[in-house]
């Protein structure tokens, strides 16, 4: 790390106000790059050299000052960041009175250099999250693959597992919380890490996992590799809401997710989904596109036309696919819509018993999710199912 003359002199002008003595940072070849004293910036500075060249701490007396060019009496210490020296950091004085300041001020100095870099490297590292999620959210991610993978190699993430998008909209409770907790900070850069270093260290994530501020809400692409998907992702969304309220208790937290998209061109549609069911009115603090009054108005809503562009829907066929034909599940429920839903009469038409019928429309329960009979959302996502192209890719 190179240290820039304007952090320098940051550095110094915090330093000095603490330790009421003149502070100087060196460059690697000596020369004052920052100082309490502006008149010596951009001069040479032989002690502050011979600590880089030494590799320690040098001290410099009233009756030594002739031997070192640029120099006043003080103690120099070189700066660690990494295990590699970075410069000098020196406080002007009596040697015996300074010591233990120099020392103090060359830790100050290096967390505050340590914490810049860090910072850099999460702003850098945000920067690809960012343009990566922009091209897997654009319309038409197909078109951006190569840019996608490069960045998914620099991040080193196996965008091939399957993936949920998770939305978090974090608001106050009130405008009196908000001004006197100072929740207007929230989104400031430096609240914005603890929260994705919180969501990061948590056991429910893992390196394969994104996480980022987007567009003003918390986006969370999880990758959920196996078919437990329902269950983990509960598991998953409940402990990132515990998170949030015992980090900021003062927060009101609202989440939408969207469904499991099998591959990269998917994730847009989970996207769409989790923004849907963020915005959804309810009572919930999690909602799920997965909630069949939420999945209804999705697919009923003019911006989402298409069924067979519906992850949610393409899931729920999946399902319906596995018990279509052992139990003649089309043709079942295609009478059963056309008789109202009455029992009796589509076992009647259908040239079957009653308790036959029965037995298929608990698969349909069991295995599938959906009992149209006594919901009458359900009923109609049988309708929607039915009147999907078999072939749904």
């Amino acid at each position: 790390m190179i240290i820039s003359s304007e952090l320098a002199q940051k550095i110094v002008d915090q330093l000095m106000d603490i330790v009421q003595r003149n502070v100087n940072i060196m460059d690697c070849s000596g020369v004052i790059i920052a100082s309490g004293q502006p008149h010596r910036v951009n001069t040479f500075h032989q002690g502050g050299k011979l600590a880089v060249d030494r590799q320690t701490v040098v001290e410099i007396h009233p009756e030594n000052v002739q031997d070192y060019t640029g120099a006043l009496p003080g103690v120099m210490w070189p700066i660690d960041l990494k295990e590699k020296i970075i410069g000098v950091v020196g406080v002007t004085g009596e040697p015996h009175e300074v010591r233990n300041t120099a020392k103090l001020v060359k830790t100050v100095t290096e967390l505050i250099l340590d914490r810049e870099m860090f910072l850099a490297d999460y702003r850098s590292e945000n920067r690809i999250k960012e343009q990566l999620v922009t091209l897997l959210f654009s319309e038409n991610p197909d078109a951006v693959m190569d840019d996608i993978k490069t960045l998914t190699e620099i991040l080193n993430c196996k965008f091939t597992l399957p993936r949920i998008v998770i939305l978090i909209k974090l608001e106050p409770l009130s405008n009196d919380e908000f001004t006197a907790n100072g929740l207007q900070n929230l989104f400031s850069a430096r609240m914005r890490e603890n929260v994705l270093r919180m969501i990061n260290e948590s056991t429910y994530f893992t390196t394969e996992d994104i996480s980022l501020f987007y567009k003003k809400n918390l986006c969370i692409i999880k990758a959920i590799p196996d078919q437990l998907a329902a269950k983990k992702i509960k598991v998953c969304t409940t402990s990132i809401a515990t998170m949030l309220n015992s980090f900021q208790p003062a927060l009101k937290i609202q989440m939408g997710i969207g469904s499991r998209a099998l591959h990269e061109s998917q994730l847009r549609q989970s996207y769409n989904e989790a923004m849907f069911a963020l915005e959804y009115p309810s009572a919930n603090i999690i909602r799920s596109i997965d909630e069949y009054e939420i999945l209804l108005d999705y697919l009923f809503d003019n911006q989402f036309a298409r069924y067979s562009s519906c992850l949610a829907i393409r899931e729920l066929k999946q399902k319906f696919d596995q018990i279509k034909v052992a139990y003649d599940m089309q043709t079942t429920l295609a009478c059963l819509l056309v008789n109202n839903l009455n029992i009796s009469l589509t076992a009647s038409h259908l040239f079957i018993h009653r308790n036959t019928l029965k037995f298929r429309l608990e698969k349909l329960k069991k295995i599938v999710g959906l009992d149209p009979c006594h919901v009458f959302q359900h009923a109609l996502l049988c309708k929607i199912l039915l009147s999907l192209d078999n072939n749904i890719k």
